[in-house]
């Protein structure tokens, strides 16, 4: 399993109907970006580009990378809000359907909630999980079923119109109940259209939190006897704006901090 990965952090600002197919075409060409990064994960936002398998699947051939994106699900007559997940030859891995909807998406876009039971999806550098939006931050028992899993980073493909402080900080509190790293992508700042009537999505804001990077073998100590905030863990914080955003995850010491943290105190967990 590799210590360190590469990710792309790809904050669109999508057209303002969620469905419209253009969106495909917008995530493809966002994507051009990421050539040439020897990347690991490309993470897209909660429902973008909405729909798109099979461009999505080449394109995750094309740049060997595990691809996580926003898509609609359709199972018989059931819709359903996933984060699909590709691997580097373009199969689809595994799907994680949102459980948690609010009043606009079982209203209006007619969204069937998922089981509440999430899954770890092994890859070649470790375990990850892919939570939607507040099934994640919202309450503990999606990042308790996955820490448990043995589950190292989460992917919270994430849309916020509102509400962006507390996903920050209930994020904050997910990464160090479990000692994992969590990648959470929103969409960029946009006007949504919705049966006719237009919202205002305050977009903006994905993160990268991870444990503080080991540098030595007495770095976790130093780090224990100094802890007064977990601001530090915050290494990537995106303005409003569409861009994409290449970071570097460091697992190893994720490994570490878990481990050390769980011995000192006790804890009965993975």
């Amino acid at each position: 399993m590799k210590d360190s990965i590469r990710v792309a952090l790809v904050q669109p600002k999508p057209y303002p109907e969620f469905g419209d197919p253009r969106n495909i075409g917008h995530g493809l060409h966002l994507l051009e970006k990421c050539r040439g990064q020897d990347l690991d994960m490309v993470c897209f936002p909660e429902y973008f580009p909405f729909v798109g398998e099979e461009e999505l699947a080449q394109v995750a051939r094309d740049l060997r990378t595990y691809i996580v994106a926003g898509l609609v699900e359709q199972d018989g007559d059931r819709l359903y809000n996933t984060a699909t997940l590709f691997d580097r030859s373009g199969r689809i891995l595994g799907r994680q359907r949102k459980q948690n909807l609010g009043a606009l998406e079982r209203d209006h876009l007619h969204m069937s909630p998922g089981d509440g039971v999430f899954r770890a999806f092994p890859v070649d550098f470790g375990k990850i999980g892919i939570p939607v939006c507040i099934d994640f931050w919202g309450q503990p028992e999606a990042a308790r079923q996955l820490a448990d899993q043995g589950v190292e980073i989460i992917f919270n493909i994430s849309i916020f119109p509102i509400l962006r402080g507390h996903w920050k900080t209930g994020a904050l509190v997910r990464a160090f109940d479990n000692f994992c790293a969590v990648v959470g992508v929103n969409t960029a700042d946009y006007n949504a259209l919705i049966n006719g009537r237009r919202y205002h999505q305050h977009g903006g804001g994905s993160f990268v939190m991870q444990p503080p990077r080991l540098l030595d073998k007495a770095a976790f100590r130093r780090w224990f006897r100094s802890l007064d905030s977990v601001d530090d863990w915050v290494t990537v914080q995106l303005d409003e704006l569409e861009q994409v955003h290449i970071a570097d995850v460091y697992l190893g010491s994720v490994r570490r901090y878990r481990r050390e943290f769980y011995h000192r105190f006790g804890f009965q967990r993975v």
